[in-house]
């Protein structure tokens, strides 16, 4: 059920997101109903379990004019637009910040993990239900895989 509702999710973002023109100030409500199936709609469902998103516009519109001062309203767009382009870059540039810190700790827990596997026969560790146990070989095998999946990843090559 949850393939289910990512794909839905998936779909709606790239609908959303590949289409020439993006609304501001357009409400979006998600809900799931009974069946545990995620609906988007820009009508309000009529439950009250819904939670509202919000869109941005990417982007900004060029505005077209028709009086004398074209040339000065040509400039501003100009302006506005380059302004955008700064606030764009900036973000994106905070965004893959913290990406590579993120990728950074992901890389160290992931080394940790593989040096903490292979340097001890047994390891005890918290199952799900809260109760300490021994980690079986094959447990351990699994966990090796998915810790050198991990660090090939998250770590740069001078970092392994």
């Amino acid at each position: 059920m949850c393939i289910h509702s990512s794909a839905i999710v998936a779909i709606f973002f790239a609908v959303i997101f590949s289409t020439s023109t993006i609304a501001a100030d357009i409400a979006i409500y998600r809900w799931v109903d009974v069946n545990n199936v995620v609906h988007f709609s820009q009508y309000q469902p009529k439950s009250n379990n819904y939670s509202q998103l919000s869109t941005f516009a990417s982007y900004k519109a060029k505005q077209h004019y028709t009086n004398n001062k074209r040339s000065e309203n040509k400039l501003l767009t100009s302006v506005d637009e380059q302004l955008t382009q700064q606030q764009y870059k900036k973000k994106q540039t905070e965004i893959l910040t913290r990406n590579k810190i993120i990728a950074e700790k992901n890389c160290k827990a992931a080394q940790i993990n593989l040096k903490t596997l292979n340097s001890f026969g047994k390891i005890t560790f918290l199952d799900s239900d809260g109760i300490n146990r021994v980690m079986t070989d094959k447990e351990k095998k699994i966990q090796i895989i998915q810790n050198n999946k991990h660090v090939d990843l998250y770590c740069n090559k001078t970092d392994k």
